[in-house]
């Protein structure tokens, strides 16, 4: 469990020669990390300004989760001014019977004058204690080996993504424009937005057929799906709605969808989420499904995406549904690093045990955070 606030403040307080100071970050805070993370992670490609502040605001501090105590992390030095950011999304996790709160890293930016040992202090103060998560599947080199030094587990696995097309041609163009837009971003743009739905009345050859989701009916069916794993997210309504509400913006962010698949018989047998990106892809975040009905839900959501005009989909790579996915043509494969206090999360993980969106791809997909 997280530690009283008490002790992590006490944790937190850290001063080296130049004065820097360890601490929770603040809603007044906002515009030097918006900054400071543009800087390193978008350098060539500058969001808007007010767009990234409004965004970093929600997404960061209004979870339902949040408290500054689980919350991103920043130093700053005797004047106020930003040297270090770690960004930190709390979210619910189930560790067999056990809810915890498992801190999702998203970004970690210093200024070049930063001292190294404030950056080394912000990994040394997320260090879990009890049965708490902290994981990411975003780390640069250098922040995969700050996770090791606090004990984090290094999980390299098939790959990072599967790729769908759906049509090859204006695909191969949306890739390479997003590719080439972060290094030629004056000249080229990144595509357009999807709609943000999907097409109606979808129903494959086997009668499965797709319609949207509500929140609690989500959020009902993922809770059911995911209680075959030891290690998954725990959904609810109020998150889902969180999430929903968070995803959609009018800086270029795809909205997050929410979907349900039915049999023949009218009976929910899975569930999926996506969010579509600039050029026309869909980025598939859960795809969950009854026992026996994989395959069907996997076609279904498929077919209800290319009706919907997306030019390809993707998702993170589960070894559970690639035979699924192998009966399809023109589809190709492509870290995740986390660490706890407790055996169960790195055994589950190595024993592909561990289920749901573990990842911080909801983020870089909805705002780039």
């Amino acid at each position: 469990m997280s530690p009283a606030p008490s002790q992590r403040a006490r944790r937190l307080k850290y001063d080296d020669k130049n004065t820097s100071k360890l601490r929770p970050a603040e809603l007044g805070d906002v515009p030097q990390m918006s900054a400071l993370f543009s800087s390193v992670f978008r350098s060539r490609s500058k969001p808007k300004t007010k767009a990234l502040e409004a965004h970093m605001s929600e997404i960061l501090f209004t979870h339902p989760n949040y408290t500054p105590e689980n919350g991103s992390l920043v130093s700053v030095d005797e004047t106020g001014a930003l040297k270090t950011l770690l960004t930190i999304i709390p979210l619910t996790y189930r560790i067999g019977g056990e809810t915890v709160i498992a801190r999702l890293t998203c970004g970690f930016a210093t200024t070049p004058d930063a001292n190294p040992r404030a950056a080394a202090a912000v990994f040394l103060s997320t260090r879990p204690k009890s049965d708490n998560i902290l994981f990411t599947d975003s780390g640069a080199p250098i922040g995969i080996a700050h996770f090791k030094a606090i004990g984090g587990i290094e999980l390299q696995v098939q790959a990072l993504r599967w790729y769908k097309m759906f049509r090859p041609l204006p695909a191969l163009i949306s890739f390479l424009r997003i590719k080439l837009f972060d290094r030629f971003a004056r000249l080229i743009s990144r595509g357009q937005l999807p709609d943000n739905s999907l097409a109606k009345n979808v129903t494959t050859a086997d009668g499965y057929s797709v319609a949207e989701a509500t929140p609690a009916v989500f959020a009902e069916y993922a809770t059911r799906y995911l209680a075959r794993y030891v290690v998954a997210p725990v959904y609810d309504e109020a998150y889902v709605t969180w999430a929903v509400n968070a995803s959609a913006g009018d800086d270029g962010r795809g909205k997050l969808m929410l979907a349900q698949v039915r049999d023949k018989n009218g009976n929910v047998v899975g569930v999926f989420s996506v969010v579509g990106e600039m050029g026309g892809s869909a980025h598939i975040l859960d795809l969950l499904y009854e026992d026996n009905a994989q395959g069907a839900v996997v076609d279904a959501a498929l077919l209800a995406l290319e009706r919907s005009g997306f030019t390809y989909a993707c998702s993170q790579a589960r070894p559970e549904i690639i035979r699924s996915l192998s009966r399809y043509s023109r589809i190709w494969y492509r870290y995740f690093t986390g660490i706890s206090a407790t055996p169960a999360p790195p055994r589950s993980r190595r024993r592909w045990r561990a289920a749901g969106p573990i990842t911080a791809d909801w983020v870089e997909k909805a705002g780039h955070v």
